[in-house]
């Protein structure tokens, strides 16, 4: 879950959105939809069942306090993807948590579709 939570953040960081509504459905819905279109979701088991919108919720919500990653999703009134390394770039943190299973080019795509689901007026650009 740790891996989607991150890659999503740093997804929508690579496309100059700073943050996104914090209301649960929009941003559950937001994923969901995104998840089904994804080709990479295969990869990642723990995501499957009838609501992994609830799932990248709960992980969101405990991304915060985490240690080890590259990014975090600060969750205040508005959901807000964060570098955990100021010192690096979007880019080169997307390229340190791409894998075998997963390219950075990928996270940026699922990223992409995550933004989909909001309204311009839920998303703050960068």
């Amino acid at each position: 879950m740790k891996a989607v939570v991150v890659g999503v953040a740093l997804g929508v960081l690579a496309h100059g959105v700073s943050s996104v509504t914090s209301n649960k459905m929009t941003f559950e819905f937001a994923f969901d939809s995104a998840w089904r279109s994804w080709s990479g979701a295969r990869n990642y088991p723990s995501f499957r069942g009838h609501d992994p919108g609830n799932l990248f919720w709960l992980g969101v919500q405990r991304s915060g306090g985490r240690r080890g990653t590259y990014a975090y999703w600060d969750c205040e009134r508005v959901s807000s993807p964060m570098l955990v390394n100021e010192h690096w770039s979007v880019q080169e943190s997307l390229e340190l948590h791409a894998d075998d299973e997963t390219s950075a080019r990928a996270w940026t795509d699922l990223g992409a579709l995550f933004l989909q689901g909001f309204k311009p007026n839920e998303m703050t650009a960068s």
